[in-house]
């Protein structure tokens, strides 16, 4: 990964660890690494192996494209964010969770309309 990659990651994993309020040391614990570790992927000096990266992805809830992905659009940036959520939920929940997800984007489209008829 030339070394932009690697700052833009790191910059993705500290923005996605403060949004989920974990420290370094927190994060460092639940992925198994070391916090120096952890300091050195945030600050684009080390480029973690592909275990560390589906470590980070899972604690931080973010798809493995996300964290790599450096011209996601803000659109394909929700719809992962969307099946992230979706695949967090327990597997009993889920069904429960997407017709939730539809029945408002259905309410949202509505209102939006309305709106836009006035």
């Amino acid at each position: 990964m030339p070394n932009n990659d690697l700052i833009r990651l790191g910059q993705q994993i500290r923005t996605a660890r403060n949004e989920a309020k974990l420290t370094q040391e927190q994060l460092s614990d639940l992925c198994h690494v070391s916090i120096k570790h952890i300091a050195g992927i945030e600050k684009g000096r080390k480029n973690p192996s592909f275990e560390i990266l589906l470590a980070l992805s899972k604690v931080l809830k973010l798809s493995l494209d996300m964290l790599i992905a450096a011209d996601m659009t803000e659109e394909e940036e929700g719809c992962k964010q969307l099946a992230v959520s979706y695949m967090a939920c327990p597997p009993a929940a889920r069904d429960t969770l997407l017709k939730s997800t539809q029945a408002l984007a259905k309410e949202l489209s509505e209102l939006v309309e309305r709106m836009e008829t006035k």
